[in-house]
């Protein structure tokens, strides 16, 4: 009588695989790492494009519903977006002390740059809804990292 052996076969990874597969993973990820700070610097960008859109649009709803002017105030220099309430001779469409500040939103560092071609940087809405300015309405902001540069312009009656 003959006898038969049956080796059994081990499954598994044998290291050479393991170490593959984690130099892959390595490389992708190398790669893919920089495009996603980009990403993230651009959505930050427009997230503040966004809540300073917010800001305008909610000095005008105040504004309709309790019957008062209010305004934003552009600040260049520290970089900021003030929410008011215009008390204080509300047709000169200026922001002066005496004027009921709400909030005031400072810009992340990466802007550099804010511009309107509005008088005194200073939009107010008045109770109907209408905004009120002199100048063209145009606000910009220009943002400056080192893998981005992003620019935007937006229109108070857009």
């Amino acid at each position: 009588m003959m006898m038969c052996t049956t080796t059994q076969r081990q499954r598994g990874f044998t290291i050479v695989e393991l170490m593959t597969t984690v130099v892959i993973i390595g490389l992708v990820s190398a790669i893919a790492t920089p495009q996603l700070q980009k990403a993230f610097e651009r959505n930050r960008f427009r997230s503040t494009v966004k809540d300073m859109t917010s800001t305008l649009r909610l000095a005008r709803s105040y504004a309709i519903t309790e019957k008062v002017p209010y305004g934003i105030c552009l600040n260049d220099d520290g970089m900021t977006v003030t929410l008011f309430k215009d008390l204080v001779d509300p047709a000169n469409y200026d922001f002066v002390s005496g004027d009921s500040v709400l909030r005031v939103d400072t810009l992340p560092p990466e802007f550099v740059w804010m511009g309107t071609d509005v008088t005194n940087n200073v939009v107010t809405f008045s109770p109907n809804g209408a905004a009120g300015f002199s100048g063209g309405g145009n606000l910009y902001l220009l943002a400056f990292s080192r893998d981005v540069v992003a620019f935007s312009s937006t229109n108070v009656l857009a």
